[in-house]
């Protein structure tokens, strides 16, 4: 985004067609979010409404970036329902994954589709992003399960409203707004915090590999090491036992 404080995306590629001038007397009262089913930027769903009755007053990609289709000032052809297309600003939000992923959404989308739902609250004097109230689905208006894991109750919900709410109490405070993103937590201190991530993996895959050769195949022991009383394949911890047993002339 260009200016959050002047709601200036990042590219305009407004809509031709498939909208409608002015708001017909209504203002704008809420947001309602959208997700593409697509991994679309703005010139790709541009060209998709060409040729489709849609369009949504903004696109964000799945790098974060955000465009513009249709003016705030008039309708967007986006909800299934005309008042619900008088009365807000819609927000597509691109996947970055198709069916074959069920339609993940990357990290910057959300992020940045929440700082660009905060800019629009606070622009428009609607209060603090709060769901059911200035945040809305698509699916509350038509037969739809847009936005799919965007939606209230998907596992991307919760993170949306937290970031809308973090951006818009820094646009509403009164002194003066850094828009880096807040320094990330510390790891927890230990010795496997000291390694990256491929050193993790690395350390948990040979830790199975061990634990497999002393459980045996599917952890029910090794068929050469002969079997215990009870007529089960011995371990190799339970050979090792055993051993020492016969060693000591330990007989029981």
């Amino acid at each position: 985004m260009k200016s959050w404080e002047n709601l200036e995306p990042d590219q305009y590629r407004l809509m031709n067609k498939h909208f409608t001038p002015g708001r017909g007397g209504r203002t704008i009262r809420y947001l309602v979010r959208h997700h593409t089913a697509g991994i679309l930027n703005t010139d790709q769903v541009w060209n998709v409404w060409q040729s489709r009755q849609a369009s949504a007053h903004y696109l964000v990609e799945p790098s974060g970036r955000i465009g513009q289709l249709v003016n705030d000032w008039d309708t967007a052809w986006a909800n299934g329902n005309a008042n619900a297309n008088a009365e807000s600003i819609t927000i597509e939000h691109s996947n970055n994954g198709g069916a074959g992923q069920d339609w993940p959404i990357s990290d910057a989308t959300i992020e940045e589709g929440a700082h660009l739902a905060a800019a629009l609250c606070h622009g428009y004097n609607l209060g603090r992003p709060q769901f059911g109230v200035n945040i809305r689905d698509h699916r509350e208006f038509y037969g739809t399960s847009c936005p799919y894991h965007l939606a209230n109750g998907g596992k991307y919900h919760q993170r949306y409203m937290q970031r809308a709410q973090y951006w818009y109490d820094r646009m509403a405070s009164k002194a003066p707004i850094d828009y880096a993103d807040p320094a990330p937590a510390p790891k927890p201190e230990g010795p496997l915090m000291a390694l990256s991530d491929a050193e993790q993996r690395e350390l948990l895959t040979k830790t199975r590999e061990v634990w497999d050769q002393l459980r045996g195949p599917g952890g029910k022991g090794w068929a050469q090491l002969g079997k215990n009383t009870a007529g089960s394949n011995l371990t190799m911890v339970d050979a090792l036992a055993a051993l020492r047993h016969d060693l000591a002339g330990d007989t029981k």
